[in-house]
């Protein structure tokens, strides 16, 4: 008698996870740049002005440990399906607007729906339903959002030439309401748990299962970090001070770098196209993170990525810009999907998995001050020096001191209460 093959549960998990980071992620991470030009023209609104509304987007991220909680109370399905729902709406609503106010509002409503479908609950999912593997599953799922920005930038760049902003905003909300919505709810579970199986489709008992789990995550494990715990610590600040300042020129060339080829002499569909090539090349930075973190400490592993960024961003001030952007898309979009794969495995490094949700929502809260503020800053800078490069300098240094800073973070202790 043959056996039916079954796949682990959890790679579909994975693939729902790339999905849902590829759309909502693609369109609310990447296409910003895409609409920067058009919207210039439309309202001659400042630089500054229009990169306010990342900012406001960023300043969600400070309600990450609240959402950090929902998950862990209501679990990540839940807080998915509202967050599509929401996210969607707020896209459509853009295609209607009229004032700059009603354009931060529409991005405010965009950003809590982001919040409650991306990292937190997508990552917590991921770590959840793997445990030998994680490091790979993670690469994968977070290569999604590559593959958005690879695909949903210059796509939105296409749209706006043919059909205009408006209705590009509109289809973009469409699109992650009646994708996102029912794919979730019928694939997504929240852990293994409920449908009777183990991590990794494991086999073993739970006994064996803890038997074969390394020391130090077993001790994590006993420890039981919260939030709280985590907040008493030097190592929870120090990766605060290390991912902000890496993640403010992250945002910023994100933000700015299609507008900053615009300024470079090409059209926007071109720029559009340029950046989602590195945002698809961050597809291998993404995988290859996630693979090397498996076997590498994963300091070693942030080093190599916050140094990749330094020189992305060096080749953007270099003399003779468009003769070094390959290797900008190359360099640049290693780095930025690295990037984005590393943090939740430093988190689940030092503070295991009981809290992971509510610790990696506080992590963000305060890193999201640097992801909302570099794209502001940038654009002050712009409109007050009509040059990017004093922003990007600004950028290089400080990712350089990151890659320093990442070597002083230790394992914490749980101090006993």
């Amino acid at each position: 008698m043959t056996r039916t093959f079954r796949p682990f549960y959890g790679w579909w998990i994975v693939a729902v996870s790339a999905i849902t980071l590829l759309l909502a992620g693609g369109i609310g991470y990447y296409t910003f740049g895409a609409f920067f030009t058009p919207l210039v023209e439309e309202f001659e609104w400042t630089r500054a002005q229009i990169s306010l509304s990342l900012s406001i987007m960023g300043l969600i991220g400070l309600a990450g440990p609240l959402f950090g909680m929902w998950v862990g109370r209501y679990g990540a399905r839940r807080i998915m399906i509202l967050g599509a729902l929401l996210m969607g709406l707020s896209f459509a609503c853009l295609g209607f607007t009229f004032s700059i106010h009603y354009f931060y509002a529409m991005y405010f409503v965009a950003a809590v729906g982001q919040m409650a479908i991306l990292h937190i609950p997508v990552l917590t999912l991921v770590s959840q339903w793997f445990e030998k593997r994680r490091g790979l599953a993670t690469g994968i799922a977070v290569a999604g959002l590559g593959l958005g920005g690879m695909i949903m930038l210059p796509l939105s760049a296409y749209l706006i030439s043919v059909l205009g902003w408006q209705w590009t905003y509109r289809i973009l909300g469409i699109a992650i309401c009646s994708v996102l919505v029912p794919l979730i709810t019928l694939v997504i579970r929240n852990s293994p748990r409920d449908i009777g199986v183990l991590p990794d489709g494991d086999k073993h008992t739970a006994v064996e299962s803890h038997r074969r789990t390394p020391p130090c995550e077993r001790d994590m494990q006993i420890q039981r970090w919260t939030l709280s715990s985590a907040l008493r610590t030097s190592t929870f600040w120090l990766l605060v001070v290390t991912f902000t300042m890496v993640f403010t020129g992250t945002s910023s060339v994100i933000a700015h770098a299609v507008p900053f080829f615009v300024g470079q002499g090409f059209s926007n569909q071109v720029a559009s196209t340029t950046v989602g090539a590195a945002v698809g090349v961050s597809i291998l930075g993404r995988i290859g993170t996630g693979y090397l973190s498996d076997r590498v400490p994963v300091r070693y592993v942030s080093a190599l990525f916050f140094m990749l960024q330094a020189g992305g961003l060096l080749l953007l001030i270099a003399p003779g810009t468009q003769a070094s952007i390959p290797a900008f898309i190359v360099i640049f979009g290693l780095a930025m999907g690295g990037l984005f794969v590393l943090e939740p495995l430093v988190i689940r490094e030092y503070f295991g998995l009981d809290s992971f949700p509510s610790i990696y929502g506080g992590l963000w809260a305060f890193e999201t001050l640097g992801w909302g503020a570099g794209p502001y800053i940038t654009g002050y800078i712009f409109d007050k020096t009509g040059s990017y490069n004093t922003a990007f300098v600004a950028f290089i240094f400080a990712t350089l001191l990151a890659t320093v800073l990442v070597f002083l973070v230790r394992r914490p202790r749980l101090s006993a209460t």
